[in-house]
Order: C-alpha cells, then sequence, then structure tokens
C-alpha cells in the first residue's frame, strides 16, 4: 500500500546515520502500527542489523543507554530526539512461558518481524523504500482484525502476557481477534498464572481505560478470572430482578464502558457489583441482593490487594463500591459525602451512579433526576462554601477543650458539631457551636 509515514525530524537523523553508514533501519512496532491507524506515536522504535557496539559507536556513548547487552536495545538520545534502537534479533524457545531462553542477532528484518506477537506489531517503515510488511498487518488494521503472526498457540506459549496484550489491542483500538488467534487466547490463559502480578495489573489497566472494553469484557471474563476468580461466578448469574434486563457480568461490562475514561471509575465498575452471586436470595418477589455494595467493597479491596494496586487507587474504588447503591436524597447526604470524598472522588461517585443507571435495562435507561439533584446540591455546597468536615467549622479543637473536653471527646465533640450544622439544626457559627457544645 501506498503510505508515507510522518516522521519526527532527530528520529529521520538517527535513520539516516544508520544509512548512511551501510546498515539498514526500519521503524517498526506501535509507532507504524499507530501512524497507520492515524494515531500520533508517543516512541519510537528503530530495527536494525547494526550491532549494540556499532550503534554506540555511531552516536557516542553520551547518547546512548544501553537496555541489556543480550537484548541489543540501545535506547539514543541526540538531534532533540529519542528512539530505541534494536538490532535485528530471533527468540529460542521460552522455557518459563515469559522470556526466551537466548536470543541470536539476526541480519534480516524479516526474521525480526517473525519473532512479534500480532501482525500489526509486525510492520516495519523505512522512509527510502515504504513498508515492509511480510505478514499483511496493515490490511488486518484496516479491517480491524487482531492475528497472532505464525502459529497462535505458538506465539502464547511463547509468552502468556500476549493474551492480555491482545485483550489490550482490542479495547484500545477495536482489533478484534480472528478466530484462531480467539481461540489460542482462550485455550492458554491458564499460562497467565506464570505471569508477574505487576504485568498483569498494567495490562489490565491498559485494556479498561480502551473504548471496546465492554466488547473485550463480554468476550474474555474466562481469562480474567485466572488473576481475578471471583468474576467467573458472575458469567451467566440471572438477576431474577425488576431492575435487571441482563445477567450480573453483562452488566458489570457495560457499567463499565458506560463510564468516563478515568481508570479508577473503570475499575470501581469493574468491581462494583462482584459479590452479586454470593448474596444473592430469591423468593415470590424476584432475586435480592442485600448487603452487594458492602461485600463488593470487601472483595474490591482484597482483589487490588493481590493485584498489588497502589494504596490510593485500593482505598478510592473500594469506597466508591461501598457507596454504589446509595443515591442522595437530601442537601445533608451530599455534604456528607463530598465531606468523605472530596472534589475529584465526588466527581468519581457521580460517574459510577450515571453509570449503573445506565447499564440496568436493554434499550433504556431511568431518569437521571435524583443524579442531577445531588449535581445541583453539590454546586450548592461550593458556591456557598457550606461545612462538609470538622476542617470547615467556625471553632477549633483548642477551643473545644476549653469547654472541657478532652482527648478524643474532642473529635467526637466536633463531629457531633459538624452533624447538627450538616443537619441544619445550629448554622456554623463559632458562638451557636460552642453553645451547642455546652448543651451537650
Amino acid at each position: 500500500m501506498s503510505f508515507i509515514m510522518t516522521i519526527p525530524d532527530g528520529v529521520r537523523r538517527m535513520m539516516r546515520v544508520l544509512h548512511e553508514n551501510g546498515f539498514d533501519a526500519y521503524l517498526v512496532g506501535g509507532c507504524v502500527r499507530d501512524s497507520l491507524m492515524g494515531i500520533p506515536p508517543h516512541d519510537y522504535d528503530i530495527t536494525t542489523d547494526a550491532t549494540p557496539e556499532e550503534i554506540v559507536g555511531l552516536f557516542g556513548e553520551e547518547y546512548c543507554t544501553w537496555y541489556g547487552k543480550a537484548f541489543g536495545t540501545v535506547c539514543v538520545r541526540k538531534f532533540d530526539a529519542e528512539a530505541e534502537i534494536t538490532t535485528f534479533r530471533t527468540e529460542g524457545a521460552y522455557s518459563d512461558g515469559r522470556h526466551p531462553d537466548a536470543v541470536s542477532f539476526a541480519k534480516d528484518v524479516h526474521d525480526d518481524l517473525s519473532r512479534r506477537d500480532f501482525t500489526s506489531n509486525a510492520i516495519a517503515y523505512d522512509p527510502r523504500t515504504g513498508l515492509f510488511d511480510p505478514y499483511h498487518g496493515a490490511d488486518d488494521l484496516k479491517k480491524g482484525i487482531l492475528r497472532a503472526v505464525g502459529e497462535p498457540q505458538r506465539r502464547f506459549q511463547e509468552d502468556a502476557l500476549r493474551i492480555l496484550r491482545g485483550m489490550r489491542f482490542y479495547a484500545r483500538f477495536g482489533l478484534k481477534p480472528e478466530p484462531q488467534t480467539e481461540a489460542a487466547m482462550h485455550a492458554l490463559a491458564g499460562n497467565l498464572r506464570l505471569i508477574s502480578v505487576e504485568r498483569v495489573f498494567s495490562e489490565l489497566c491498559g485494556m479498561l481505560t480502551g473504548a471496546h472494553i465492554t466488547e473485550v469484557l463480554r468476550a474474555f471474563p474466562d481469562v480474567l478470572s485466572v488473576w481475578i476468580p471471583e468474576i467467573a461466578p458472575c458469567v451467566g448469574f440471572e438477576q431474577h430482578s425488576r431492575w435487571h434486563d441482563f445477567t450480573v457480568w453483562e452488566h458489570i461490562a457495560r457499567t463499565v464502558g458506560n463510564s468516563p475514561v478515568d481508570l479508577t471509575v473503570r475499575m470501581t465498575m469493574l468491581l462494583h457489583d462482584i459479590a452479586k452471586p454470593l448474596c444473592f436470595t430469591l423468593d415470590e418477589r424476584g432475586g435480592h441482593f442485600k448487603g452487594h455494595a458492602r461485600k463488593s467493597a470487601e472483595l474490591a479491596d482484597a482483589i487490588l490487594d493481590r493485584l498489588r494496586s497502589d494504596k490510593q487507587m485500593r482505598a478510592d474504588v473500594t469506597t466508591l463500591v461501598d457507596l454504589h447503591r446509595f443515591t442522595p436524597q437530601k442537601l445533608s447526604d451530599v455534604r456528607r459525602i463530598y465531606g468523605k470524598l472530596g472534589e475529584e472522588n465526588f466527581t468519581r461517585y457521580i460517574a459510577v451512579l450515571d453509570a449503573d443507571r445506565l447499564s440496568k435495562w436493554d434499550g433504556r435507561a431511568e431518569e437521571r433526576t435524583a443524579i442531577d439533584r445531588a449535581e445541583k446540591w453539590r454546586d450548592e455546597i461550593l458556591k456557598n462554601h457550606l461545612a462538609c468536615t470538622v476542617r470547615d467549622l467556625a471553632v477549633r479543637g483548642n477551643e473545644v477543650a476549653a469547654l472541657g473536653f478532652q482527648g478524643r471527646e474532642i473529635s467526637l465533640a466536633l463531629q457531633s458539631a459538624l452533624d447538627a450544622v450538616m443537619d441544619g439544626v445550629i448554622p456554623n457559627d463559632h458562638d451557636e457551636i460552642l453553645r451547642f457544645l455546652k448543651r451537650s
């Protein structure tokens, strides 16, 4: 196909240095794939028949960082640009299901491309000659197809992380795995137990923020269940509820896709109903899931701990999952939640309620009235600087201590005063609060 790739001047100069010294040089991988899809690349990889020593010799040691001699990658920072330059290579067996036992340098770009995971990542570009695409990756991109290079079973046996990478490419780019590739992803999902939890969590986060995440969650719950076994009971679980048209997993998948592209919100939606099968009861009125929000929050905390999420995301997601069933009915409710969450997480909380609302029935959604009202009250809080935390009160701890309160009594007294202010019993006035506390 006729294609001219836009290349930063500095990267183009690096390729020219290699070419002028008798070496092949191709842009390869994500930068070519993204360019073909009209997405500006965020980094650039060059593959060449120059050895790492020759690369360093051409560009100078002061401009080069060697990323492991065995893998032949040199990061070059020169000409106001940065690129990773890697020697053509082939790989031996993958005894551990993750890393090649041996890497050999090659002299042909075709050998280098043959070891790559998917056809869309096995496209090379030389600005002098254009695309080199032996596996027809450009055609697959145009058709929206994800296809393994060569035999899919072998590709995923070599490195099971490629299964999650494929799911991420599906979620991000809408590249649907073709049947043989998809079958191998399912068949070899168990090998993901060989992958470090950090890499699994990174890929999960990457796919959750993709525009096509709902399709991915529908197609691959068994793969995700390898590391999050709590997912499996949700798949196909009928809710028998007048509030839902969908199974638990279908509802979850829809809520993730119906939420904004905020990783904390999307992780919340992935886990918000994870305990429903554990809490299910059925009677003449239908299915019930009493206490599932609190139980889901407990499971979310355990899951994110297992996946080694950072502590802030774990805390935020757990709190939002716990709150997802509660819609504020009055101003004081919003003040309490806002005080607990803060501005950023309150915005996320509204997004959680909205995604849940949008994902219960096929082709329709319940009214947004209660959520609109909560947002209006939030705006009133901000406009009028209403007290939502102890810090917002017109008195301080030392003044409460002067009334005779001691130790923990001080914080309890301040919380009591805040509750009275938020419930409209007293105004947030210095003297009124002190009088209230004296009567307590």
